[in-house]
């Protein structure tokens, strides 16, 4: 690659870089170097240069400036290698290595990379001081860099050559970069021009026919295809995956438990509960409806509502009130299987419940929010359901929160549907006996743990039905109802 000053100008002096690299991607050499022009004035003697005015006189300096005014100082130095330079301001010279076989040579080579025997995964001050060998691989260093783009307008040229030997080149009439307190920020890239003919054919040689590369953050794929190379700039890893560089390379990988291309990510092993799929999005993961399969389970994974917000996130719902939309005066075997929606009014299922609280030790949280908008909430630290040959016995303990332990009352009890009674009542079946509360007659109760026809969160929906024995404010208040599992 090669900078270097635009032709044509009389107002100037002109400078030419020239750098070489290899990409090692693709195959390619490539260099890059520096070159000064002294445009003569026909009336000024061989050490003058016209910058356009009369009475300006050029006095070159001790050591020059880069390898243009090298090779203009003395006839021996028209050949290519090690000279010594001084641009403006550096306070030592310094050895750059010369090409004065280039388009008229003088220019100075920054950099050259063409057989992957240096090592430029460097640091910070490595790339400001420069490393490597003038005559094989290098880089020549920022600060120099930015000393000698700086004391005049440089263009640059690079210079590739693929494997299977085809040559290439691009340049640019303006090039320059700032100094460490800018972090040698590019600066100017200005005026390309290069052999456009060839681009595709040295980019993509029959050797890399369907060859893909990533660049180094996942900010872009490029693929040859056809002899065509192109680039996806649409190419990001998806919120299940994440940009590293491994074995096969740098580029978007699944994280664990997904399987993909780091684009698009499925889940590989179905997660157990909403905790595992918290975990598994690294925190990232929000409320909604996802399928989970508990390691007990054994037919096809299952919807689920997943509470990501409260209380530490990671609850799986397997019960909800809000509306009245949804009947939960049904049978045992609608108990058994499931009803309702993920995300408005359901019961997950007596058999899904059993098979995800008996996995892993469970607790329960219980949300509550009254007619006047307060919310309440009651929190047990064990929660298990037994299987359908024990009618879902219920098992739970350790009470905290503020709504009141009512849920105690059912601690030990098999559950009861309108067709199935195993409640204590001897009068009959609490599922299917009519009652009334706070004055108001609510029909028939619903599938629950019942002792003696205590009420129960399933109870038809309306005013005053929806009961909470304890609630602060009126036990029956109760107008939306939240029950979920969470992993201790």
């Amino acid at each position: 690659m090669l900078i270097q000053h635009s032709t044509g100008r009389t107002m100037s002096q002109f400078c030419h870089l020239q750098f070489v690299i290899l990409l090692s991607y693709f195959f390619w050499t490539s260099r890059v170097a520096l070159n000064q022009e002294v445009h003569n004035n026909p009336n000024s003697g061989p050490n003058e240069g016209n910058i356009g005015y009369s009475y300006f006189f050029y006095q070159q300096p001790q050591y020059p400036r880069d390898c243009l005014e090298a090779r203009s100082q003395c006839s021996t130095s028209n050949l290519s290698g090690v000279h010594l330079i001084k641009p403006d301001g550096y306070p030592e010279p310094f050895e750059v290595y010369c090409d004065n076989t280039v388009d008229s040579g003088g220019w100075t080579v920054i950099h050259r990379f063409q057989n992957d025997s240096l090592l430029f995964n460097r640091n910070w001050t490595e790339y400001k001081i420069g490393f490597g060998f003038l005559s094989h691989e290098f880089w020549i260093g920022n600060d120099k860099l930015s000393f000698l783009t700086n004391q005049n307008t440089y263009g640059l040229r690079i210079d590739l050559l693929s494997a299977d030997g085809l040559s290439l080149y691009v340049t640019y009439d303006k090039f320059r970069i700032s100094d460490e307190y800018g972090e040698y920020k590019l600066t100017s890239v200005m005026g390309y021009n290069g052999q456009k003919d060839n681009i595709n054919r040295f980019l993509c040689p029959p050797s890399s026919e369907d060859a893909v590369y990533i660049f180094p953050n996942c900010s872009r794929r490029c693929s040859c295809t056809s002899g065509q190379f192109t680039c996806d700039y649409s190419y990001q890893c998806c919120s299940n995956a994440v940009c590293e560089e491994r074995k096969n390379g740098s580029r978007c990988y699944c994280n664990e438990g997904y399987k993909g291309d780091g684009v698009n990510c499925t889940i590989d092993t179905p997660p157990s509960d909403c905790q595992d799929i918290y975990d598994r999005s690294r925190g990232s993961a929000e409320s909604g409806v996802y399928k989970i399969k508990p390691t007990t389970w054994d037919r096809e994974p299952f919807d689920v509502y997943c509470n990501m917000t409260d209380e530490g996130e990671g609850w799986t719902v397997f019960q909800r009130r809000m509306d009245g939309s949804q009947d939960f005066f049904l049978y045992w075997s609608d108990y058994k299987h499931g009803f309702g929606t993920p995300d408005r009014e359901l019961w997950l299922g007596n058999d899904k419940l059993h098979s995800l609280t008996t996995q892993r030790n469970y607790q329960l949280r219980v949300d509550l929010v009254n007619r006047n908008g307060v919310p309440y909430y009651a929190k047990y630290s064990s929660f298990r359901v037994s299987d359908a040959n024990v009618k879902y016995r219920l098992s739970i303990r350790g009470y905290s929160g503020n709504a009141g332990n009512y849920m105690n009352y059912f601690n030990g009890q098999a559950f009861t549907t309108r067709d199935v009674d195993n409640d204590w009542w001897r009068g009959g079946n609490c599922a299917t006996q009519r009652w009334s509360t706070c004055g108001t007659s609510c029909g028939h109760n619903s599938g629950w743990w019942f002792t003696s026809c205590d009420y129960s969160l399933n109870a038809p929906y309306g005013t005053n039905c929806l009961y909470w024995f304890h609630l602060p404010g009126g036990i029956c208040n109760v107008t939306y109802t939240e029950m979920k599992v969470r992993p201790v």
